[in-house]
């Protein structure tokens, strides 16, 4: 795998994100590279203790990038929704609450950088998507950033490529109150990604900051308004091990704090706290493959939004394609003896050449969830169609089950159509 594949595939901060994508050469300075993407999805959710959901949600994108010769690049993509605003808040979690009965529709910018590629560096400012760790620490955000990249190759098919990044999500006050929620926050990253014969692999070091009297006041035995970061340390490491037929996967995100009562008393993340998973995979045949993960945190260890658990009802809502089925966040915010773990199969089946089928099932069990001295049980079942319809085009339904705690039967129906 190529150095700049390999850090799509992993880092997930896109050079070209379009799905599909045309090229238009303009001239012998510029080309545009440009493409489409839509869906409609439709979604029903049967919960034991109240009445029954139902809703619709649509999306439409449109890539534009203008590639210069001289390796500077403008790199924009659109969105027109209806009942999700995306991800367009300064800071804080993404979309609107599905269920809420307000519908928002309208017309934002997804993605704009501008950026310079050549000779193996890569330089880039404004509003990025970032993914890490197969969505174990964040998925799918949209933030503003500054990134650069220096790729160095070795071997045959070897390569590492550095990385450091700086986020300005929180360069500003965000609330207008007595009590400053984000008070000039910042976030500083250095990250590295590689590949070494059958080992793919990547390190992130992060750490936030921000202004002495931010999220709270000791002093006056004031406690964190709301959800805020600041004062801690995470580091981050992935890997994929491929063998013939076996691969291994797995990641962890450890939390080291520095929040004291000098700083404030802060509820997220305020104390350390520890989260991985390890999962396998073997090709049983060439049609049929089989999964199985075990995950786990403890004293509210990060565990990303979108990240996969096998459960449509459980995670498997990213930051700015928030999922409507979505019901039980498993992870935590740093609170002390609020421990999780999700054990998982899955077998995926390619039918044919149109048709594939997901068969999953789990159970999960968290401790003192949030810190809300509540404990969760559940057991969960997943099913998941998928029917190639063209080159262009495909169709989907989902089906998820969970019982004990959590007690939901939902189902999300989904067309994609996207355009090279």
């Amino acid at each position: 795998m190529k150095t700049h594949t390999l850090y799509l595939a992993v880092a997930g901060i896109c050079t070209s994100f379009a799905t599909h994508s045309a090229v238009v050469e303009l001239n012998e300075q510029a080309k545009l590279d440009w493409g489409v993407d839509a869906y409609v999805r439709a979604h029903a959710i049967d919960p034991s203790n109240a009445e029954s959901e139902n809703g619709y949600s649509s999306r439409f994108r449109l890539t534009t990038n203008l590639i210069l010769e001289d390796g500077w690049s403008i790199n924009t993509r659109w969105q027109g929704y209806y009942d999700w605003s995306g991800d367009r808040r300064h800071s804080g979690g993404a979309g609107t609450n599905y269920t809420d009965g307000s519908n928002a529709d309208g017309l934002s910018i997804d993605l704009g950088f501008v950026q310079y590629a050549q000779d193996g560096l890569l330089l880039r400012a404004g509003r990025q998507r970032a993914d890490w760790a197969y969505g174990f620490n964040i998925q799918n955000d949209r933030r503003d950033r500054l990134l650069a990249m220096q790729s160095y190759g070795y071997g045959e098919a070897n390569n590492v490529s550095l990385i450091g990044i700086y986020d300005l999500r929180f360069a500003e006050d965000e609330l207008d109150s007595s009590i400053d929620v984000y008070d000039d926050v910042h976030m500083y990253a250095l990250a590295a990604v590689g590949k070494h014969n059958a080992l793919d692999w990547g390190m992130l070091w992060a750490y936030f900051d921000g202004g002495a009297q931010n999220i709270g006041d000791a002093s006056q035995n004031i406690p964190q308004q709301g959800y805020g970061i600041d004062y801690f340390h995470n580091i981050s490491p992935f890997f994929t091990l491929s063998f013939d037929k076996l691969a291994l996967k797995g990641a962890a995100n450890i939390i080291l704090s520095d929040s004291t009562e000098k700083n404030g008393y802060h509820t997220t993340w305020g104390s350390d706290g520890y989260a991985g998973f390890l999962e396998a995979s073997y090709q049983l045949t060439s049609n049929v493959q089989i999964q199985a993960q075990g995950t786990g945190f403890v004293d509210g260890g990060l565990v990303g939004r979108g990240f996969d658990t096998y459960s449509g009802l459980i995670n498997n809502s990213d930051r700015n394609n928030p999922s409507p089925i979505s019901r039980q966040f498993f992870g935590g915010l740093g609170h002390e003896n609020n421990d999780g773990h999700i054990y998982a199969a899955r077998v995926n089946w390619q039918v044919n050449d149109k048709w594939q089928l997901q068969f999953a099932g789990g159970q999960m069990s968290i401790d003192n969830e949030l810190g809300s001295q509540k404990d969760i049980e559940a057991t969960f079942a997943d099913i998941k169609a998928q029917y190639q319809w063209s080159k262009y085009t495909d169709f989907s339904l989902q089906t998820s089950w969970a019982n004990d705690d959590i007690d939901d039967l939902a189902a999300m129906a989904q067309i994609n159509i996207r355009y090279k």
